[in-house]
């Protein structure tokens, strides 16, 4: 994510105008799960969301985003499913989501889904070596995001699968730290 402190002034008062016309309410924005109207903003500047008309000329935030369904298998035969277990705030504030995959990743301008995956893993578990991934299918979504409540959201998602080895596999699980926040992940055993 871009630098949340260096955001483009002209570009954020033009984007609260847009937000505004379209009668979307961001007086909650940077309270409770939501993020601020500078992070949606970073993800426009980056290329990982637009905003679009719906099909009743409604404002949509339109995501094209990668999730992976994460596996370990152990020596004596365990295996392991990785998955977020929470989100935290540099301001405190704690979020707790369930996007039903382990890595959940934005996709960015011009790039395929099978290397947005990669990435994605990479970034946020900070692993390396060989990753090999599965795809299991593409879904579409309409929802209202709890990071930006009140503007509806157009999921289009890539899923995948991959099954990580020894030298990959953290026990203690993950901490991806960005500049405004920690995201943790944790094993669970898959009975």
């Amino acid at each position: 994510m871009g630098n949340l402190e260096a955001t483009n002034e002209n570009g954020l008062n033009l984007l609260k105008q847009q937000l505004e016309n379209a009668r979307v309410d961001i007086s909650q924005w940077g309270t409770g799960q939501a993020k601020t109207l500078v992070h949606l903003q970073n993800e426009i500047e980056n290329g990982e969301t637009i905003l679009i008309s719906g099909k009743e000329g409604e404002l949509l935030r339109k995501v094209v985003v990668v999730g992976a369904d994460i596996y370990y298998s152990s020596p004596s035969g365990k295996r392991y499913r990785l998955k977020e277990e929470k989100q935290v705030f540099k301001d405190g504030r704690e979020r707790r989501r369930d996007l039903g995959q382990a890595v959940s990743e934005k996709m960015k301008p011009n790039e395929n889904p099978n290397d947005a995956m990669i990435r994605g893993i990479r970034e946020e578990l900070g692993i390396n070596g060989e990753i090999v991934l599965t795809e299991t299918g593409t879904d579409e979504q309409l929802i209202t995001s709890p990071s930006y409540p009140g503007l509806q959201s157009q999921y289009v998602r890539h899923k995948f699968e991959t099954i990580l080895n020894d030298e990959q596999f953290r026990q203690d699980g993950y901490v991806e730290a960005q500049s405004d926040k920690s995201t943790y992940f944790v094993w669970e055993e898959v009975k």
